[in-house]
C-alpha cells in the first residue's frame, strides 16, 4: 500500500466519528498509518496459504442421502496469490448431475478478525457462500464454519462446517457438513485434492 494510498484513507478515516474510542479524541494520524498498515500487510498467516498455490485434480463425492452412496466426478482447481500476496483465488471446472461446474472461491486470512475469510460463488447458484476460521497447525487442518444456501429443503441460508486437512504437500480433503432433512448435521461433500503441478 502506497503513502498516497494510506493518506487517504487516513483523511477519511479522520472524518469518521467511529475513529475515535468511547467519548474521546481520535488517534493521531501515526497511529491510524501504523495501524491502517499493519491492517494491509500480509503475514505468517498469509504464508500458511502458500501451499494451495498450484494446480489440482479434484475428485468429488457428494453424498445426497445418508443412506445412498454419493454421486462421484471429477474436476481441476487452479489456485493463485491475487492483490500482491493477500488472497488465494480458486477457479474450479468440474461436472455436476451431468452438467458442467464452474466455481470461483476467494481465500485470505484477515488481520482484524485474526481468522480466515472466504468467499465462494458458482454457476449452480446466485447466492454468495462465505465463512471464517481457523488453522490448527498441529493437525494441518483449517476449521471454517459459515452460511450455505439450501435451496432444496430448507429454502434458507444454513450453518455449514468445513475441514480441510493436509496429508502432505501434494494432498489434502476437504469435508463439508450441513443440517439434514431433520435438522441433524450430515456430511454433504467430500472433495480429494492432488497436485497436478
Amino acid at each position: 500500500m502506497n503513502a498516497k494510498t494510506i493518506a487517504s484513507l487516513l483523511a477519511l478515516g479522520a472524518s469518521c466519528s467511529s475513529t475515535g474510542s468511547a467519548g474521546g479524541a481520535p488517534p493521531s494520524q501515526e497511529v491510524m498509518m501504523q495501524r491502517m498498515q499493519a491492517y494491509g500487510t500480509p503475514g505468517a498467516a498469509h504464508a500458511v496459504l502458500a501451499q494451495k498455490v498450484g494446480t489440482w485434480d479434484l475428485k468429488v463425492r457428494m453424498y445426497m442421502s445418508p443412506d445412498a452412496p454419493p454421486e462421484e466426478s471429477a474436476g481441476t482447481s487452479t489456485m493463485q496469490w491475487i492483490l500482491d500476496g493477500r488472497f488465494i483465488q480458486d477457479t474450479t471446472n468440474g461436472v455436476f448431475g451431468g452438467q458442467p461446474f464452474h466455481g470461483q472461491g476467494l481465500l485470505g486470512y484477515d488481520n482484524l478478525k485474526q481468522a480466515y475469510v472466504s468467499s465462494w460463488a458458482d454457476s449452480m447458484s446466485t447466492g454468495i457462500m462465505t465463512s471464517e476460521g481457523r488453522y490448527d497447525e498441529k493437525t494441518q487442518t483449517f476449521h471454517i464454519t459459515g452460511m450455505m444456501p439450501d435451496a432444496m429443503v430448507a429454502q434458507a441460508y444454513v450453518p455449514t462446517r468445513t475441514t480441510e486437512t493436509w496429508t502432505d504437500a501434494d494432498h489434502f480433503v476437504v469435508r463439508s457438513w450441513s443440517p439434514g432433512a431433520d435438522g441433524t448435521e450430515v456430511l454433504g461433500m467430500e472433495l480429494l485434492y492432488s497436485r497436478a503441478r
